[in-house]
């Protein structure tokens, strides 16, 4: 096989993981323009008649927060992950990446799950609350890579966001919606599910030779 060849082979499971996700994003964009509602909401002054909606002061106290979460999420968590020497930078852009796609899904499936446990449908409203749940479930995903970190590759780890981020709807749902619980900063809903998820998951993994190690794919990087 020439050089060529070889680098074809290479891009090929990078081609397919591209499909999909150009095919995802445009599934997420019509759900979107169906199912969720801008109009209410978001806290927003009408400059023609001075009104400002009666979310205004919920829009005050809780937009800091998301922005604190935000950044916790988009770049706390991916330079966390810069520990491991074969996957500093690999880490930081999955996580860009990953956090991005789970954050869109969760804006449609947390609420989804919300809606058939109270047996009552309507379009899904986008305002601060609703952008809060959806950086909470990219916590929880982000929170499952930790477990998968070097085990897993893009695709590998896209496909396991999708299914986490249901379940992580669901769990949240029946949590919320059914057993009234009030989970204080998320350690039940994002924290332990998504550590549980994520160990869980990686016995499926090829776990043993995770253990050997023998490519040294797990040692620690001190220059990250």
């Amino acid at each position: 096989m020439s050089s060529e060849e070889g680098h074809d082979e290479k891009l090929k499971p990078s081609k397919v993981f591209e499909t999909f996700f150009l095919i995802s994003e445009i599934i997420i964009i019509v759900l979107f323009a169906l199912c969720t509602d801008y109009k209410l909401g978001m806290g927003v002054k009408d400059v023609s008649t001075g009104v400002v909606d009666e979310t205004h002061e919920n829009m005050q106290s809780v937009y800091p927060m998301w922005q604190d979460v935000h950044v916790m999420i988009y770049v706390g968590f991916g330079f966390l992950m810069v520990f491991l020497k074969t996957n500093s930078w690999t880490a930081v852009g999955f996580n860009f990446l990953l956090s991005a796609f789970a954050f869109q899904l969760a804006l449609l499936i947390v609420p989804f799950w919300h809606m058939v446990f109270k047996n009552k449908f309507e379009k899904i409203p986008l305002n601060v609350n609703t952008l809060v749940v959806g950086d909470f479930a990219a916590g929880s995903c982000m929170i499952c890579y930790g477990a998968l970190l070097g085990k897993v590759d893009l695709f590998q780890m896209w496909l396991l966001v999708i299914f986490q981020v249901i379940f992580y709807g669901l769990n949240e749902g029946i949590g919320v919606a059914v057993f009234y619980a009030a989970d204080i900063g998320g350690s039940m809903f994002i924290h332990a599910f998504g550590a549980y998820f994520g160990l869980t998951a990686s016995y499926f993994f090829q776990s043993g030779k995770a253990i050997e190690d023998k490519e040294q794919r797990a040692v620690g990087g001190y220059t990250s």
